[in-house]
């Protein structure tokens, strides 16, 4: 598959999340025209206007008829034939659409649908509507590989969490909504596979799937609180910066990558020929808790002077003997090679962001 390059036109799904946002800024940077696929009218000038607001904060000057951006709006990302129109023309698709859990929800299936349903929807569109689509490239995660076991483990794309799925369809409606949301990656990662595999041979594209774990870094948009950050970054705030003795949700080693490394993936992977039909770990490293907490005391006095910032506990210390889990990013570097920001770029950037907006 010849590789997309600049300028072209892409279709972005999610583009007003986290990940979405970021990978929307990287295509524009490059030169491309972007299609943004958003749930309201509303959402899509939010987030027109926080691109611009970044771009300019960046040293742009640009106004909106600047930004090489349209808004598609596409209310119900699972109706039949919902992106038939926005994937008309475009060269490229890069879906990070997916749902987060509702936790006051009991059933599973309203963040497995959409998960599921978005992606078979846009690869439907696709094989009935495109003339000159060249790849799309799915976000899905590191869930659909890691499963749970003792000791340090290093996991690769060859892996499959098969627990997940299990685990759903054993508990139903009592299953934990992250193991929904990480059950629903395995889903939506597994009918996007089996759905090319059957129409490879009907289609001149081909499909790229990024696989990152836990995102951390500044985002585009200004939330109004640090209770509106996106899900991954409060994890990380609520863990860091608003710490507790409690051991907290990254108490546990687990991976990481910063949200712009992650959008520079989407995008590589759009561009270079070799993603095609891969999936791709992108992935900085093991973190401990303990290392975020030294960084952001470090960082933190310049951000946040009038702030303490803890510097952890006993209980904290305990994660470094906790299980490592590691992941084998030897296809990344081949194909992608990405070169990784560090946690303390990520740790003062992220403060540097919030102080700056007042959180």
């Amino acid at each position: 598959m010849s590789p997309i390059t600049s300028p072209s036109t892409i279709l972005v799904t999610g583009g007003t999340g986290y990940v979405g946002a970021w990978v929307i800024t990287t295509l524009l940077a490059r030169g491309h025209t972007v299609k943004a696929a958003v749930r309201s009218a509303e959402k899509g000038a939010s987030l027109k206007s926080h691109l611009l607001k970044h771009i300019n904060e960046e040293g742009g000057k640009k106004d909106s008829d600047d930004i090489a951006l349209d808004i598609v709006v596409i209310a119900d990302i699972v109706k039949d034939g919902a992106f038939d129109e926005a994937i008309l023309g475009v060269d490229a698709v890069v879906h990070v659409a997916s749902p987060a859990p509702n936790p006051s929800s009991m059933d599973p299936q309203e963040t497995i649908q959409p998960a599921v349903g978005g992606t078979l929807g846009v690869l439907n569109s696709a094989l009935r509507s495109s003339y000159k689509l060249k790849r799309i490239v799915i976000t899905s995660s590191v869930a659909t590989v890691w499963t749970p076991g003792p000791g340090a483990r290093t996991f690769s794309e060859a892996d499959w969490n098969t627990n997940l799925v299990s685990e759903l369809e054993k508990l139903g409606s009592k299953t934990h909504p992250h193991i929904v949301c990480a059950a629903s990656k395995v889903l939506a990662e597994k009918a996007a596979l089996e759905f090319y595999n059957t129409h490879k041979s009907e289609v001149q594209w081909d499909i790229s799937i990024i696989n990152p774990p836990l995102i951390f870094g500044p985002a585009i948009q200004t939330p109004k609180s640090a209770s509106d950050l996106p899900t991954t970054l409060k994890l990380w705030w609520d863990s860091v910066v608003e710490f507790s003795s409690k051991p907290g949700p990254l108490s546990t080693p687990n991976g990481w990558v910063d949200v712009r490394d992650i959008a520079e993936a989407h995008v590589r992977a759009m561009e270079t020929e070799a993603a095609g039909g891969e999936r791709i770990i992108v992935a900085e490293g093991t973190f401990f808790l303990n290392e975020w907490l030294d960084l952001a005391n470090k960082a933190g006095a310049e951000f946040y002077p009038a702030r303490a910032f803890s510097k952890g506990t006993a209980e904290t210390t305990k994660d470094e003997l906790a299980p490592d889990i590691y992941y084998n990013t030897a296809k990344e570097k081949r194909i992608l090679g990405i070169k990784y920001r560090t946690k303390e770029e990520t740790t003062r950037d992220t403060l540097r962001w919030a102080a700056e907006r007042n959180l």
